[in-house]
């Protein structure tokens, strides 16, 4: 399969009789697809959170550069360093110089579609640094030297056969008649193999699923906890993301969770959500010494600017993908680009031209699944976009009545055999002007010289080349970029800064999903059931002096062996830990024990909360074979805001820890063949141990 856009036409042919692609994709419509039904229809709230999502996404996109402005600010301030990148030139260059001025020579890495779009790794090894793709889907891409074929799964086109093939021929310092017919075997080398990268990275690259104005955090979502070891382990720690990443604030990221994992892989949350601000501080066992964060732009403005700006609006959450009746069939990489299906149908032009990829706004049925399950698009919301965002509210009437006609074309049979059969016999001599339009809607518009909405050849949006040592010069070049198209869609630089500050004056009410009992002991009973839903195990006991009985209990119970390393809690230090054997600090390479206290939870989804801190390794939470947690019942929140309410009390700063670790379930990645497997990089195991009573 040739991979360019320009070759879709072919490559989907391929695709199509492609008899082992066609059988993985059948798989990928039976998983996401059915368990985003399962999850939404156990959230009446999910409409109304989808429509708060939205206007979340579309006020940020109005307001980009007052946002940008502050998380630069924030982050700063917390001891980052913010890179203001005009394209993939300039990200890749400035990467590079941070990783040289360590004299980095390992480079791990957590899944990043930003990093895909630069190429980073092929720039990385040109200049003798050995890149490591961490999650394990892309691992095995990376072995494969492949584009990923999903945003959020990106070896799901392969067989576990194949994987194998891979392992036998890149691990070749390991027996080669091993077994790895399995995915758990093919799951248990790449975890060992992995280990040994994360211990010894110089340098650690994660993309960001946000990024958080009010207080300069990078958020990243992960099911295997790759990306925590990644930004934990090494000495430098740097974040690559797009501009329009950044959201206003840690609530309006807790509503844009809540639909995230749900549209993506059907679940009501990831295993693993991280919130990192700035590098480690004075007081912290572990974590970067130096965190950089790599603003990129590399077309977004010109988007902005343009009639495609909603498309600013996607989470990467990947459910047009899943649903797409053209994806499903095909598959992603019959679309020659980093970014397939419905979302790539409109990103790719638009960053990259129409020249080379005119045959990718055609991979349509126009059947509006994308839009139904789209956790950025319900149609009220969409139409507040599109009166606000630059360039919709000129939209050309020809296109409208265009599109209108089609729309109820396509509901009609027998208009659209007729439709099919004119073009088929026609083709594109029928009529002229609009009316040519109208006909050739199905067999490729934009065949027109220049459609309207598109940039007209690759790399139009690229600057003029600028040394790469002059980084304010790029930091106002992207603002002024990001003022002209807001400025011009009728938002002036003060009307930005007058609604930024209203909104922080009467931030709209969180949309709270109201299901956890306001009473203690019925929050701690929905607690525990959704912590096992995520397959956690629980236990209580009434007082702090009972952990290491109940314990030692767990232990014998499900047949847990290994060495016991605890944080060092004052807590825990007095407890009378005879007979187990318990040592303190951090964690070392160990696939033993781990024992920690969460500073908060969730009743919501089951959800910990962990942060990093004078006697809290955040490594700890990820390293060990199995993670034993201490909640006491007094930081159990009803839900997330609830639980940011009580870290904020507890930590008294101006910003957030360093780390702030959500973690819902043990570690598991459903990579290979769709089969969810539990232990990835963190642990295969969490066991949660309620206290309720005082002392701890």
């Amino acid at each position: 399969m040739n991979l360019a856009a320009k070759n879709f036409p072919a490559n989907a042919r391929a695709a199509l009789g492609d008899a082992q692609l066609q059988e993985a994709l059948e798989r990928l419509r039976g998983g996401f697809v059915e368990g985003r039904r399962q999850v939404v229809a156990k959230l009446p709230e999910f409409d109304a959170l989808r429509g708060r999502a939205a206007e979340i996404r579309r006020h940020t996109l109005a307001h980009l550069d007052q946002y940008l402005v502050q998380f630069e600010e924030r982050a700063t301030a917390a001891g980052g360093t913010v890179h203001w990148c005009r394209d993939a030139g300039e990200a890749r260059a400035t990467i590079l110089e941070i990783c040289q001025a360590m004299d980095a020579r390992l480079v791990t890495k957590g899944k990043s579609m930003i990093g895909e779009e630069i190429e980073i790794n092929d720039y990385l090894e040109a200049h003798n640094i050995e890149p490591v793709e961490t999650d394990l889907g892309e691992y095995i891409i990376q072995l494969r030297r492949e584009l990923p074929s999903h945003i959020i799964a990106p070896a799901t086109h392969l067989s576990k056969e194949q994987v194998a093939e891979s392992f036998q021929e890149h691990h070749t310092d390991l027996d080669p008649v091993r077994p790895l017919a399995e995915p758990e075997a093919l799951l248990a080398e790449a975890r060992t193999l992995l280990r040994q990268k994360f211990l010894a990275a110089d340098v650690g690259i994660t993309g960001a699923n946000f990024l958080i104005a009010e207080t300069g955090t990078s958020v990243i979502v992960t099911n295997e906890g790759n990306g925590d070891l990644t930004q934990t382990l090494p000495r430098v720690h740097i974040v690559i993301a797009s501009l329009e990443k950044v959201v206003p604030n840690l609530d309006d990221a807790a509503t844009l969770l809540r639909v995230l994992a749900r549209s993506a892989t059907g679940q009501e949350i990831s295993a693993y959500t991280t919130f990192s601000t700035g590098p480690k501080r004075d007081a912290d066992m572990d974590g970067p010494n130096a965190y950089h964060v790599i603003l990129l732009d590399n077309g977004r403005t010109d988007i902005l600017a343009g009639d495609n700006a909603e498309i600013l609006g996607c989470i990467r959450c990947g459910a047009c993908l899943n649903h797409c009746p053209v994806y499903g069939a095909i598959g992603g990489h019959a679309y020659g680009t980093v970014y397939p299906g419905p979302m790539g149908s409109v990103l790719t032009p638009a960053l990259n031209g129409l020249a080379g990829a005119h045959h990718l706004p055609q991979a349509s049925s126009l059947c509006g699944r994308c839009e139904e399950v789209c956790p950025g698009a319900p149609a009220a919301a969409k139409n507040a976009a599109q009166s606000s965002l630059p360039g919709r509210r000129n939209q050309r009437p020809w296109r409208r009545r265009a599109f209108t006609c089609c729309a109820l074309g396509i509901r009609c049979a027998a208009a659209l055999a007729v439709s099919f059969r004119c073009r088929n016999k026609f083709g594109l001599v029928v009529g002229a002007g609009p009316q040519r339009r109208l006909i050739t809607l199905h067999t490729g518009f934009t065949h027109l010289d220049q459609p309207p909405g598109f940039p007209g050849t690759r790399g139009a949006h690229l600057y003029e080349p600028m040394e790469i040592g002059a980084p304010v010069m790029s930091r106002d070049h992207i603002l002024a970029r990001i003022g002209s198209a807001l400025d011009a869609g009728g938002s002036s630089i003060a009307a930005r800064k007058a609604g930024v500050a209203q909104r922080r004056g009467t931030p709209p009410t969180p949309i709270i999903p109201a299901r956890a009992p306001a009473d203690a002991d019925g929050r701690a009973d929905y607690f525990c059931a959704r912590a096992e839903e995520t397959s956690a195990t629980t236990d209580r006991i009434n007082r702090l002096s009972d952990l290491p009985v109940a314990i030692n209990a767990y232990l014998d119970e499900y047949n847990r062996t290994g060495a016991i390393k605890a944080q060092p809690r004052a807590a825990f230090s007095d407890l009378d830990w005879a007979p187990l054997a318990v040592a303190f600090g951090p964690a070392a390479d160990t696939d033993g024990i781990g024992l920690v206290l969460a500073d908060g939870a969730a009743a919501e989804t089951g959800t910990l909360f962990i942060m990093s801190g004078a006697e809290a390794p955040t490594a700890l939470n990820f390293l060990p074979e199995t993670l034993i947690a201490v909640l006491p019942l007094a930081r159990l929140a009803g839900d997330y805001e609830g639980a940011w309410s009580i870290l904020r009390a507890a930590d008294g700063n101006e910003f957030p820890a360093r780390t702030v670790n959500w973690i819902s379930g043990p570690s598991r990645s459903a990579d290979i063949e769709q089969r969810v497997l539990m232990g990835v990089h963190g642990p295969r195991n969490l066991h949660i141990i309620l206290v309720a009573g005082d002392g701890v």
